[in-house]
This record gives C-alpha cells, sequence and structure tokens, in this order.
C-alpha cells in the first residue's frame, strides 16, 4: 500500500486504505518539530509524539525520517504551481504574499531550517535541492510567461526579479526586531504591494 502525498491514500490489493487524516496529522507534526529543532534533532520517534501516533503507525507510512521531510515539503509547500492569474502584478503579489505567509507564519522556522541544513548536510541537500529547483523554476515561469504576453521589457532578467522579490522579503522578515514584529504582520499587505511595484516600476525603466 503506497501514499500519493497529493491525492490521499491508494489502496492495494488487500487490507483497509489507509486514513489520510492521520497522513497529513504526522506531516504536520513533522514541520512543527523540524522547524523547532532543525535537521539534527528531527527524528521518526519524535514526530510520532508529536502527532501523538503509534511509532508503527508512522513506520508503516515512511521508513526513513528524509522520506517523510521530503513527502511533507512537497504535500505543504507546492503551492506556487498553482499561480496563474494572467497578469504580472497579480501574480507577483500573489507570490509575494504566499512567500511572506511562509516565512513569517507558523512553519517559517521550516523554510529557514531546511535553506541552512541543506548546506551542512548531504542528505538534506538530496531531496531538498529538487523541491528548490521546482520553486525557482516555477517562480521564473511566472517572469517568463510575462515576457511572452510583452507584459515586461524583453531585457527582464526573471531571475533578478525573483531575488529582489523573496530576497527581500525575507530580509524584511529576519531582520525586524522581535518588539516590532507585530507591526511588520500588520502591514504586510501594505509592504508586499510596495516592494512589488517598486520592482515594476524598476523593470520598466530598463533601457
Amino acid at each position: 500500500m503506497t501514499f500519493d502525498v497529493h491525492g490521499g491514500a491508494e489502496r492495494t490489493g488487500r487490507g483497509r486504505p489507509r486514513n489520510p487524516a492521520i497522513e497529513i496529522k504526522i506531516m504536520e507534526a513533522a514541520l512543527r518539530l523540524y522547524g523547532q529543532v532543525g535537521w539534527q534533532g528531527f527524528n521518526l520517534d519524535g514526530v510520532a509524539r508529536g502527532a501523538n501516533v503509534s511509532k508503527d503507525a508512522l513506520y508503516r507510512r515512511w521508513k526513513s525520517r528524509e522520506s517523510l521531510l521530503d513527502a511533507t515539503l512537497r504535500q505543504r509547500f507546492d503551492w506556487i504551481i498553482t499561480i496563474d492569474t494572467g497578469n504580472i502584478r497579480d501574480d507577483l503579489l500573489a507570490l509575494a504574499k504566499r512567500t511572506f505567509e511562509v516565512f513569517a507564519g507558523t512553519y517559517g522556522e521550516v523554510a529557514l531550517q531546511l535553506r541552512s541544513d541543506a548546506r551542512r548536510f548531504p542528505e538534506v541537500h538530496a531531496f531538498a535541492a529538487p523541491y528548490r529547483e521546482m520553486m525557482v523554476l516555477q517562480g521564473r515561469r511566472i517572469v517568463r510567461r510575462a515576457l511572452d504576453r510583452g507584459e515586461l521589457p524583453g531585457k527582464a532578467k526573471p531571475g533578478l526579479i525573483l531575488d529582489m522579490l523573496i530576497g527581500g522579503i525575507i530580509n524584511h522578515i529576519v531582520s525586524t526586531p522581535e518588539k516590532l514584529r507585530d507591526n511588520m504582520l500588520a502591514n504586510s499587505d501594505s509592504f508586499v504591494t510596495t516592494i512589488v511595484e517598486i520592482i515594476l516600476q524598476g523593470i520598466q525603466n530598463i533601457s
């Protein structure tokens, strides 16, 4: 019996189908634990305790911490694939808002831990690199679609645009002092709108 992280439980020739609710519960616990302790402290026993499920229930689904975290990331963070509003401004706003939510929200520490651990641990890099490449590719496709529609000048660089947008948002979140965090969160819509407008205005000035 296998589990399709995008479509729920799959039935094999015998036995009962797995309960998708348990899969989700385990994945949520995996994200919480990984965000708290990073790769060095991440293990299946800790996930089982956090999800309040038996070790057998977890080990029947995933045989290693690598396979669990890989499946969890792919299920929870493939949102960028769905961004395609038909115009670059709205696409970048959707990307900026979701990026802000991810890095400033409950699982922001997961994304930050992953960036660090992928450089330090080969086993993390092995499953994180394809995931990161997929995210980068989808982000650049947003810009390339705008180029194809003629919304941006031909000299616009997809990689540079994404670096300015994503990098600016992450830097804003991680560099904001804790005492100003509530204010930062309250003004997130204004911030992401402003950074998108600045980037688009700058691109149009490319000669």
